[in-house]
């Protein structure tokens, strides 16, 4: 066990190591949420906003939620795993007497709670001084608490299952900024799944990317009835069960495929 936390420890001092990008990356969640924020006004302030299923005050508590769960969700274990391959230094990680899926989840772990320190804390911190509404329901927190927990491990599980594709795909980037756009969009990072039109709706019941913003942000800002967390959470754990059986057809048979490259 000490092995791991020692992975950890150095995952967070990788993603602290050049403190302009930490600046960059908590300015840049700054002006997307602001970004937001102004475009929903704008909308809602027009004759477009009437037809919008969520109300004004809805929709701000959502984005600003989902802005405050991805500065420590979003996941880079894809292009880790991609680095490793086209450099070769996978051959080195998979000889070592420790298990390659859970350092690399180690690294993840560490990387998130640095996130959370130096990103959500403070982001959390501006948020209650300019929003001054409850943002989130107290009654559903503990609820909203889980659904994150299981959030994030769907998140990182989807995220493995795609850089493990490059055991035998070797080159994945084309597929992984198809994915990417396709997660961000069906998960309710960028628009919030109530608002997806019927179809679209209706095609997302049956993925898994609603699990990862939609479910657990509507439950710590929406008021819900018991019997529909349990229903959400449920779909949560179903599709957590599903991904991790995925992971491991996708990391035996990707161990027999693997093709090193680089020095």
């Amino acid at each position: 066990m000490r092995k791991y936390a020692d992975l950890a420890i150095i995952g967070t001092k990788e993603h602290t190591a050049y403190l302009n990008s930490v600046w960059a990356n908590f300015l840049a969640k700054i002006v997307y949420l602001y970004m937001q924020f102004s475009l929903w006004n704008a909308l809602f302030s027009s004759n477009a906003g009437r037809n919008i299923p969520l109300s004004h005050d809805e929709t701000i508590r959502y984005i600003i939620a989902a802005t405050l769960i991805s500065t420590f969700m979003e996941c880079d274990v894809t292009m880790w795993i991609n680095g490793q391959i086209q450099s070769g230094d996978v051959a080195n990680q998979l000889i070592r007497p420790i298990d390659y899926r859970i350092m690399i989840f180690a690294k993840h772990i560490g990387t998130s709670a640095v996130k959370l320190l130096i990103y959500t804390l403070p982001f959390g911190i501006l948020t209650a001084l300019f929003y001054h509404d409850d943002l989130f329901c107290k009654e559903q927190l503990l609820y909203g608490i889980l659904s994150i927990i299981l959030a994030y491990m769907i998140q990182f599980l989807y995220s493995l299952i795609i850089g493990l594709m490059a055991f035998w795909l070797i080159v994945t980037w084309p597929l992984n900024m198809l994915l990417a756009a396709v997660y961000k969009l069906l998960s309710g990072s960028w628009i919030p799944a109530a608002m997806f039109p019927k179809l679209l709706t209706t095609i997302n019941m049956f993925l898994p990317f609603r699990a990862i913003y939609a479910i657990p942000v509507t439950i710590i800002t929406t008021p819900m009835s018991p019997g529909s967390i349990r229903e959400n959470l449920c779909f949560q754990l179903i599709w957590l069960a599903v991904l991790f059986l995925l992971s491991e057809v996708t990391w035996i048979t990707g161990k027999n495929k693997l093709i090193v490259q680089g020095g």
